[in-house]
């Protein structure tokens, strides 16, 4: 058995898909110059894939996971054996990355510290201003499926906040707070561990290697840090979506329900506007901003959180005052207009129009007439009957919906 386990567990929109990407690219120096196992799980089936353990850990927790069935529980089941085996293989430090236990409740974390037997277990938690990590993940939100404005986003958080402490801890669906409500996230797992075993590393935006280096620090691997070359510590892990493509994909969303398109249809044809479309576009704009009606809002959740934090004994990997909100973050983007929504739809046409079907020479006759006939021969997407309904689409791992 391992010595010693490390437990990344987010929070999610924190940076962990970079510092995983980080971490799969020193596995060699990590386990020969600091003695720290980054196991394969998902490299063992995909050799490129971002290295990660949260499908290994759905083996073990199941539907703790509200967004986790019995059925994909048992299909994963084989991945938390074959990661045990390499934890009780190592005889130093594994390190776990898996963000969704941020959002477990007491008795599951209890349940998975367990598996780990007479190994010191500590834990590690990545964590970033929430003006920063709601936006974006209601951005994730919409990338999954969903059609909720920010607004109407930011109002569903407050009602689930307001609900209470108690609440938050105990019910399965109020999992979204339970991850980003830093002062419960601490208090949970020092619960568990003891504070003296928690670490908490803010990441503060910029540069981004410096999240890097304090992550580094954290989990006892400053001496490779080096290993990495400068392209790769300094890589952004997601750009971020802009307003106006914000605007389009809730369009999309909502002409997508109840047209007939599968779930993996509907994520394929997304994913392809993002990709060729929408990410390669010169001038994006700034990041999406917290509402102005919802700011004072997230600012007083930033200052409950920061006192939790700071009583809960843990230690602290940066500066906590990194945690507030910027009175308005001076990169981010007005209200889009209709040409840039507009612009941002001709992208995503491009980006999926089958080019090849239109290379071919006209008919001998008018092209108004050619013209006519190929678009009476095209399948329209229909409206869809009730535009406010939620998609089927499976939706973000912390959903407020």
């Amino acid at each position: 058995m391992a010595a010693k386990v490390i437990l990344h567990i987010g929070q999610q929109k924190s940076g962990t898909t970079y510092l995983q990407e980080m971490l799969g690219h020193i596995t060699g120096p990590l386990a020969e110059e600091a003695g720290i196992l980054y196991p394969a799980s998902i490299r063992e089936i995909l050799p490129d894939a971002i290295e990660n353990h949260e499908k290994a850990t759905r083996g073990l927790l199941g539907t703790e996971y509200p967004w986790v069935s019995a059925a994909d529980a048992a299909v994963e089941r084989g991945k938390w054996t074959r990661l045990m085996a390499k934890v009780h293989a190592w005889q130093d430090t594994v390190l776990i990355s898996a963000e969704a236990l941020a959002a477990i409740r007491s008795p599951a974390v209890a349940r998975l510290l367990a598996e780990f037997g007479g190994a010191a277990v500590e834990v590690v938690i990545t964590t970033r201003g929430l003006d920063r990590s709601l936006p974006s993940l209601w951005q994730q939100h919409v990338r999954n499926g969903r059609q909720s404005g920010m607004e109407e986003f930011f109002a569903v958080l407050a009602e689930q906040r307001d609900r209470g402490r108690r609440a938050i801890e105990e019910e399965p669906d109020l999992h979204l707070w339970r991850a980003f409500g830093l002062g419960g996230l601490v208090r949970r797992w020092a619960a568990e561990v003891g504070p003296e075993r928690v670490r908490v590393v803010v990441n503060p935006g910029s540069p981004p290697d410096l999240l890097w280096h304090r992550f580094a620090a954290a989990v006892g691997a400053s001496a490779c840090v080096g290993r990495l070359p400068a392209e790769i510590r300094t890589r952004r892990a997601h750009s971020g979506l802009t307003g106006d493509e914000i605007e389009l994909l809730i369009a999309l969303n909502r002409r997508l329900d109840g047209a007939g398109w599968s779930t993996f249809e509907r994520r394929a044809l997304r994913e392809e506007i993002l990709l060729r479309g929408l990410n390669g576009r010169g001038e994006r704009g700034g990041p999406v901003a917290v509402p102005e009606s919802a700011r004072a809002l997230v600012a007083a959740w930033a200052e409950e959180d920061l006192a939790g934090l700071r009583s809960s004994g843990v230690e602290i990997v940066g500066r906590p005052e990194e945690l507030r909100p910027a009175p308005r973050p001076p990169d981010a983007a007005g209200p889009p207009t209709s040409f840039q929504v507009a612009d941002a739809a001709a992208a995503a046409i491009l980006a999926v129009a089958p080019r090849g079907r239109y290379a071919q020479a006209p008919p001998p006759k008018s092209w108004r007439t050619w013209i006519r006939t190929r678009v009476r021969s095209t399948e329209m997407l229909p409206a869809p009957s009730d535009p406010t309904r939620p998609p089927p689409d499976a939706g973000s791992t912390a959903s407020p919906n």
